[in-house]
């Protein structure tokens, strides 16, 4: 029973010599308001949406320890190391941008590792860093001239003083870009190096007698094969099918 009521009815009881002794309250008395419900959302009102995952971010750390592909170190392929004392022997880095694919996140990443400069180490204490890979070496020049492929100077070719076999090695700097679904490619922070396989330069000294007559022996000066082994020595990659295991030059 509203308080409202209960002063109505004492107000009636004492101002009048009455049989009523009880009464209710009036049927039309407003009922308690009820609580009320949440605001339905209106039409044309976007409803809440949740915070949408976060995407994956790929870090300097994360593109340092993936498994990038170091470059190769290259040589004129018809020598395949061989070089003169005292002449131009051409090293260049085989090497170009790769693609690698992570899941991170329920995401697909591709991350792109993009070589931009090479160190070399020919392996007699000389080094050079150059932005440019080098290249083997055309067949003929621009006048049509035949290249000389044993003593031709490019941006990456070393010229050895003295013989033996060099180590060559290339450290190539990376750097890295990842989109995420196919996006927009991001920049990664830093820059990861890797380091090559070592090739051998085979560097030998050039001789020249003259001389008339076909060869009758081995023996004789220059009738050994193309290069003059010495105990110990094995002969260069290229000619290597040409010798037998004492060091004999078989053609």
């Amino acid at each position: 029973m509203g308080s409202e009521c209960l002063e109505v009815m004492q107000e009636i009881c004492e101002g009048e010599d009455s049989p009523i002794t009880n009464r209710s309250c009036p049927d039309d008395a407003p009922p308690a308001a009820p609580d009320e419900p949440a605001a339905e959302p209106q039409p044309g009102e976007p409803a809440e949406e949740d915070e949408p995952e976060p995407l994956p971010v790929v870090t300097e750390a994360d593109f340092a320890e993936l498994p990038i592909e170091a470059s190769t170190v290259g040589f004129e392929p018809d020598f395949q190391g061989f070089g003169f004392l005292d002449s131009h022997t051409n090293v260049f880095a085989e090497s170009e941008t790769q693609v690698l694919t992570e899941a991170m996140l329920g995401y697909q990443v591709d991350i792109r590792a993009i070589p931009i400069e090479f160190h070399f180490d020919y392996g007699d204490g000389t080094t050079v860093t150059s932005f440019d890979p080098g290249s083997a070496l055309p067949d003929y020049d621009s006048a049509g001239y035949a290249v000389d492929k044993t003593d031709t100077a490019t941006a990456t070719s070393h010229v050895y003083t003295a013989s033996g076999t060099f180590e060559v090695t290339i450290g190539t700097t990376f750097i890295g870009e990842y989109r995420v679904d196919g996006g927009e490619w991001i920049g990664i922070p830093g820059e990861a190096v890797i380091s090559s396989s070592p090739g051998n330069a085979d560097i030998w000294q050039m001789s020249s007698r003259s001389v008339g007559g076909e060869c009758e022996t081995q023996d004789a000066w220059g009738c050994n094969g193309p290069v003059e082994l010495e105990p110990g020595d094995e002969p260069p990659a290229i000619f290597e099918d040409q010798y037998d295991e004492n060091g004999d030059w078989i053609g």
